[in-house]
């Protein structure tokens, strides 16, 4: 069995205070817990680490399909390229995509003005990896699974970095 960690070797999780049904972690002996506080980028960052990764949280297919319309979220994406790490979690699966706008909760008679479909809300994807290196992790709606994926996103990066967490 391993020394117990200090609190030096643990890393302190950050959400972005405009990321109000933000997800947040305890005390746990990778992680001292989660702080709010703003980030110029993003939704979720590591204390100390805030100028090189960055997690941007999408909720459901609707969220993304409107901020891919939005010049305020590419400004952010163009903003990324001074990171390291970049990633994009997004609380839903190509099925979601697939379906879209079915199961987004727009009401049905709105479909017929709906623009943004699966085609482009695809191709947005593969622009948002390709052009601006940004990891695009599709976690399906499971929110368990999605925080479970970026709580290890964080702790892989936090390792990465020995001479902060030493």
């Amino acid at each position: 069995m391993g020394l117990p960690m200090t609190d030096e070797s643990r890393f302190t999780i950050i959400r972005d205070t405009r990321e109000q049904t933000g997800w947040n972690w305890i005390s746990s002996d990778r992680c001292t817990g989660t702080v709010v506080t703003k980030l110029d980028t993003g939704d979720y960052s590591i204390q100390g680490l805030e100028d090189r990764l960055c997690i941007e949280r999408k909720k459901s297919v609707a969220e993304f399909a409107t901020n891919i319309t939005e010049k305020r979220f590419w400004k952010e994406l163009e903003r990324t390229r001074d990171y390291s790490y970049s990633f994009l979690i997004c609380e839903f699966d190509m099925y979601d995509i697939d379906i879209y706008p079915e199961g987004s909760g727009i009401p049905r008679r709105m479909f017929p003005k709906i623009k943004v479909r699966r085609n482009f809300i695809l191709s947005k994807l593969v622009e948002i990896q390709t052009k601006y290196n940004i990891f695009v992790n599709l976690c399906g709606s499971d929110v368990e699974i999605a925080k479970q994926i970026t709580f290890s996103i964080m702790r892989n990066i936090w390792e990465g970095n020995a001479e902060l967490s030493t």
